[in-house]
């Protein structure tokens, strides 16, 4: 295991001597905008639309934002709810070029997440209703992403990396499998470590597309 990371490690330093030329993608100062998703499972899901910025060739940032709203009957032991479940995801991201070509960038990825969900202060230990909790919670990305620009002005990517979770008192009752039949915590706090190919079973699990404006 420690020779194939080594190995990988090497190779893409190796890529990476060759890849900042003059014919690179390079994004300085360009402002795109899309939908992307989050590396994390914990994030609501984490899709919304995106914004991206190039400060210069070699450091970018990005904003995730998702919503979601919906108006829901919930009929429990504790009564009969009309309430609205508002979802809603934020990430702040930055983007860092590995490496570099005229058609495709690898680019890593380091950022941070909250994510939430509010139904109006509704609260139920039954465990099939505990998805209408309110709670909140946090997560960090770090991965890579291949992106292929089909055009100047369009690209795609997909990406792979490591969701660290980080679980708040309130953030757990977002997380059935965090409490007891019973439904009492176990635990107020919690974190995770999951490795993300696609995450969802469709074409848009963990991946995302850019306009990009500026540059001709």
């Amino acid at each position: 295991m420690k020779k194939s990371i080594l190995s990988f490690v090497l190779f893409l330093l190796v890529l990476t001597g060759f890849s900042f030329n003059a014919s690179a993608k390079d994004l300085s100062m360009r402002f795109g905008a899309g939908a992307d998703s989050t590396i994390s499972k914990y994030a609501d899901d984490g899709r919304g639309v995106s914004a991206v910025f190039y400060v210069n060739r070699y450091f970018g940032l990005q904003v995730i934002f998702g919503l979601n709203m919906t108006k829901a009957e919930v009929t429990a032991d504790e009564g009969k709810f009309d309430t609205t479940i508002t979802e809603w995801n934020a990430s702040l991201r930055a983007l860092i070029p590995i490496m570099m070509t005229n058609d495709v960038n690898l680019t890593g990825v380091v950022g941070f997440s909250a994510s939430g969900r509010a139904s109006d202060g509704f609260k139920s230990r039954i465990e099939e209703f505990q998805k209408y909790n309110d709670g909140y919670q946090f997560s960090i990305d770090l991965g890579i992403r291949p992106e292929w620009f089909v055009t100047e002005h369009f690209s795609i990517h997909t990406q792979v990396g490591i969701g660290i979770d980080i679980i708040t008192e309130n953030g757990a009752a977002l997380n059935t499998g965090l409490d007891s039949s019973g439904g009492v915590h176990h635990s107020t706090k919690a974190s995770g470590v999951s490795m993300s190919f696609f995450k969802n079973v469709d074409l848009v699990g963990l991946a995302g597309f850019t306009f990009w404006f500026g540059r001709t």
